[in-house]
């Protein structure tokens, strides 16, 4: 053994050229494999830092057969009837602004139910965690903090537990600090700072009496006896309980699915798709190594044919080529993994998606295991056909053809079936690249229904406990609305309750007047509240009607504006000017409808249209809003202005992160840009893997065949003979593998649907242009070693002999 390896050395290091080469394309191929089984294992395999990670489950409620948040007293009579869960718990997320500690922050923060931590067995690092007393109604409010607040905010205060501070101008007891360690959700950009009880926070707790007020999210952890059948079948039963009593639970129904399930849901596919890329990238390079360890083997076959003729048996000779194999794939498999930590933290770091638990995705022992694995892996597969083809070879013909090399046949047929090989994957690949970079530019394409040019938002959170009354929100609209319009460099300015595409959105019942109630069925749609500017300011198209004007206001006639879309769902064939409905926020009269406007992609670029409603702000007053300005100049000239100015009109305000238009259209396409990216970097990688597969494959068979050329230009054969000689070998090479990855691309593609908008998996266009792509590449890689075969002596060829 030890014998091999020296051995193995001595050859490769007498041929360091060949050797860097060989290692490099394979360091590429498994640091990239490599990194992405890191990031595969950390999101989709490694289990939930928590206990008995395989008990949690997602519980979630269905409205016919739609995902639905759900409401707090539907979650007490879960709670209180199931028989299948060791913990029920609800959460969500909430705006929490810190006052009387330095300047005013605005911390992330969740809303739970007592149960929650507890239910995920995570210790605190300070205190405690909540108990039913914290949620009852009247209790005096309590929060719990996260080590990283602890650390920045309380300089880690050692007296921190049962210190008072302030959250929305509201006095809170804080109870416990959580470790750094402890993540939840992990589903959103930034870690959670601050988490209260649901009955604590003012906004939630107006909501936690209703039952159709849908707001949380739910979890539970299944006890040991219990199944995933068994438990759905409990939470069924109880939903038709629910139905049978209360009429607005008809039609709605209870799913229990894997926690773990759920949080990847949305990226699951779109990981596995670069994993599979990056193993199709590795399997073109081992293709190319078998190519250059035959190519280079046919050079040594004298030094094997007297390797043989001296006593080395077959089974030798193949022992001692798979263990340069593998010195070559090991060496290359550590600078793999050394590239691997590198880009591992490179792809972290710049990728755009708030995939769950990437930021603590790093290369571990699982990684490394996987890493060294599939270097002994590559190099058998690299080796074996090379060291079979070798080791067949007649001694005594190698003998005889002497400095020729041997002969080539069996050799060239091997090495042309691993550049078919090469071409076939390529083209799947460049197609399924093809196909999502086309899907990428038609969803850019959208037109989200209003102008996002040199446009600034900024989100504002209105605590209960300053603006506990209607008017005291209208009164700081109003400030807030002046002001916005006398800052310089803004031609105009405007309010509404959310931004489309801001991540934020509000859905509200109504009914239509004249139409028979059915409590089985719930109208809702997407709904604004705004002032009058807010069309003009975004540039949302006024199709019929008219918009909101300052009449409109707290005590003008109830109104109401509804999109396209809504009007065409609940008055098909007549005119919706004039209709009534009563629109169940802030239980206001029927509102008459007296404009209609384009829709706007609300969600994300690729929604289908949906039903959409305006009333001024002023009218039905939320206590939260986003102040949006149309600019002269950049936008982002007129942020510290608008900072500036809330401090002014509220300085217990902290003004939230302002974005430009341009940014939230951009976060909507963060996942199809990030992905075709990466599968299309792959691809052009692996194009030019299989590239230069083909031209070294040409090149040692232009070598090979001095003679023949020699001979044939002797006979009168002109250049230009020779050159299409050589490029028809090369094209028929390649055509093989392009035919044969278009019959199996459409296979592939047909896994990639779901991420696809716009564009169909079989489009004749992407894949007639993958391969006109592949038939120039075979045309380049074939050029050099055709022109090189115009440049033999014939004399100098037929003296050799």
């Amino acid at each position: 053994m030890f014998s091999d390896l020296r051995q193995a050395i001595r050859t490769l290091t007498a041929s360091k050229g060949f050797s860097l080469l060989i290692v490099g394309v394979l360091a590429v191929g498994i640091s990239a494999n490599a990194a992405m089984f890191s990031i595969v294992n950390g999101v989709l395999l490694k289990p939930l830092p928590f206990a008995d990670p395989q008990r949690l489950v997602s519980v979630e409620t269905t409205a016919r057969g739609e995902p639905d948040e759900t409401s707090y007293p539907d979650f007490l009579d879960w709670r209180a009837q199931t028989s299948s869960f060791d913990a029920l718990a609800v959460y969500a997320s909430n705006g929490a602004t810190l006052t009387g500690v330095g300047e005013a922050k605005s911390l992330t923060s969740l809303v739970v139910s007592p149960e929650l931590l507890s239910l995920l067995a995570v210790a605190p690092l300070r205190g405690r965690v909540f108990t039913a007393d914290d949620d009852k109604p009247g209790a005096p409010r309590t929060a719990i903090i996260a080590e990283s607040v602890w650390e920045k905010t309380f300089s880690r205060d050692e007296n921190i537990i049962g210190r008072l501070v302030t959250f929305e101008s509201d006095p809170f007891t804080i109870v416990g600090v959580m470790p750094a360690s402890f993540q939840f959700p992990f589903d959103t950009a930034e870690p959670t700072q601050v988490w209260m009880p649901v009955r604590a926070s003012r906004f939630s707790a107006n909501w936690a009496e209703q039952r159709n007020a849908s707001f949380l999210h739910g979890i539970g952890r299944l006890k040991p006896a219990a199944s995933l059948p068994s438990a759905q079948a409990d939470l069924s039963t109880i939903a038709g309980r629910l139905a049978a009593q209360y009429p607005r639970n008809q039609n709605r129904g209870i799913v229990v699915r894997p926690y773990r399930d759920v949080l990847v849901k949305d990226y699951r596919l779109a990981l596995v798709v670069l994993l599979s890329a990056v193993a199709a990238v590795l399997l073109i390079a081992c293709a190319n190594v078998a190519n250059l360890l035959l190519a280079r083997g046919s050079v040594r076959r004298r030094e094997l044919a007297v390797r043989t003729a001296l006593g080395a048996s077959r089974s030798r000779i193949v022992r001692q080529l798979l263990t340069e194999s593998l010195l070559l794939s090991a060496v290359g498999g550590l600078g793999g993994a050394l590239l691997a930590l590198w880009g591992v933290d490179l792809l972290v770091r710049v990728s755009p998606l708030d995939i769950p638990r990437l930021h603590a995705v790093h290369v571990d022992r699982g990684a490394l295991l996987f890493t060294a694995v599939i270097s002994m892996a590559t190099g058998v597969l690299c080796g074996l056909v090379p060291a079979f083809q070798l080791s067949r070879s007649n001694p005594v013909e190698s003998l005889k053809d002497g400095e020729r090399g041997g002969s080539a046949g069996a050799g060239a047929r091997t090495r042309q079936a691993l550049v078919v090989a090469e071409m076939a994957i390529s083209i799947v690949l460049l197609t399924s690249a093809g196909l999502l970079a086309r899907s990428l530019i038609t969803l850019q394409r959208v037109n989200p229904g209003f102008v996002t040019e040199r446009a600034l938002s900024m989100p504002i959170g209105l605590p209960g406990a300053r603006y506990p009354e209607a008017d005291d929100m209208r009164g700081f609209y109003r400030r807030l609305h002046d002001e916005l319009r006398a800052l310089p460099g803004v031609s105009a300015a405007a309010i509404s309750t959310t931004m489309p595409l801001s991540g934020s959105d509000i859905g509200v019942g109504f009914t239509v007047e004249g139409r028979p109630v059915d409590p089985s069925v719930r109208n809702s749609a997407q709904y604004f509240g705004i002032s009058p500017e807010y069309f003009s300011t975004m540039g949302i198209p006024l199709l019929r009607g008219r918009a909101f004007t300052d009449r409109d206001g707290a005590t003008g006639p109830e109104v109401v504006i509804v999109n396209d879309t809504f009007a065409a769902k609940y008055w098909p064939n007549e005119d919706a000017l004039g209709k009534r409905i009563t629109i169940g926020y802030n239980k206001t009269g029927p509102r008459e409808v007296v404009g209609i406007v384009g829709g706007v992609k609300n969600e994300a670029l690729s929604d289908v249209a949906a039903p959409q409603m305006y009333t001024m702000f002023e009218q039905t007053p939320w206590p939260f809003l986003s102040a949006v300005v149309r600019t002269t100049g950049e936008p982002e000239a007129v942020a510290g202005s608008m900072r500036a100015m809330l401090a002014r009109l509220d300085p217990m305000q902290a003004a939230e992160e302002l974005k430009t238009l341009d940014q939230y259209v951009a976060r909507t396409v963060a996942t199809p840009r990030f992905t075709a990216f990466l599968v299309g970097g792959f691809a052009v990688f692996a194009l030019l893997l299989a590239g230069f597969g083909l031209f070294s494959v040409m090149a040692y068979s232009v070598a090979q065949r001095r003679r023949e050329f020699g001979i044939r230009m002797a006979l009168g054969a002109q250049a230009g003979d020779v050159r299409g000689l050589v490029v028809r070998q090369a094209v028929r090479t390649g055509a093989i593998g392009i035919l044969i990855g278009l019959a199996g691309a459409p296979v592939a593609t047909r896994v990639l649907s779901s991420l696809l908008f716009g564009v169909s998996p079989n489009d004749p266009a992407t894949f007639a242009g993958v391969a006109a792509t592949l038939v120039a590449v075979l045309l380049a890689a074939a050029y050099l070693p055709a022109r090189r075969a115009t440049r033999v002596d014939p004399m100098l060829a037929l003296r050799t002999e």
